[in-house]
């Protein structure tokens, strides 16, 4: 959540009326500041801004006029705030997910509703891990490989895999003899029903693409 955003305005905008936050301070904090902020008596307040998010470096005066804090009358959106432990993780934005988290609707600065979720699997889901490790694995563990012939090379089919809202796992690219895709294809035909992550109430929808290997080494791993 970034309530400040507002505010400040477009890039060009608040570069050209607050120059100090053109500096870039690492790829971890590309907006330059960190807010601090409380909800008291169901309004939202901002108790202060750092620059580079060091606490020695307050901004608050020479971005407002009046003293901290300050009620967010600017504000109209969604507060996620977190707790737990995080469960899940991907490298982008706030793609990052605890055990639990309240959704808390602000209007003009005023708290109007307020709502808590569970973050993860069901405890009644009793599916296929659906994590990449353990799909390409089993994917591997799945291929008659006794039924294939002998490699002078290797092949690779190249596997999309969507899980969320809709699961689909299906061959995308490959320049392997046929026998090879239509084993990968066999494979992921008959491949169990995925375990559905959830956030905020709702499935999370991710997708990933892996090579299936077809390999002298990869047979001597998972022929059986």
């Amino acid at each position: 959540s970034l309530p400040l955003e507002d505010y400040l305005g477009v890039y060009e905008e608040r570069e050209k009326k607050f120059p100090f936050l053109k500096l870039t301070c690492s790829t971890a904090l590309w907006r330059s500041y960190q807010g601090l902020w409380k909800l008291e008596n169901n309004e939202l307040f901002l108790v202060d801004v750092f620059l580079c998010a060091s606490k020695e470096k307050s901004i608050f005066n020479e971005l407002f006029d009046s003293k901290s804090p300050i009620k967010a009358d600017w504000f109209t959106g969604n507060l996620f705030i977190q707790h737990g432990k995080m469960i899940k993780y991907h490298h982008s934005g706030f793609e990052r997910y605890f055990e639990e988290e309240t959704k808390v609707e602000i209007v003009k600065g005023a708290q109007i509703n307020q709502q808590h979720f569970v973050n993860g699997y069901r405890a009644n889901d009793m599916n296929f891990p659906s994590n990449p490790d353990s799909i390409m694995a089993e994917v591997y563990n799945r291929i008659n490989w006794k039924d294939l012939p002998k490699l002078s090379k290797d092949y690779k089919v190249f596997v999309s895999i969507k899980i969320g809202s809709v699961d689909s796992l299906k061959i995308i690219h490959s320049k392997a003899p046929e026998l090879y895709i239509q084993e990968v294809q066999r494979v992921l035909d008959e491949f169990p029903e995925l375990r559905t992550f959830y956030s905020r109430g709702e499935p999370v929808d991710e997708g990933y693409t892996f090579p299936v290997i077809f390999s002298n080494k990869q047979r001597k791993r998972f022929a059986r």
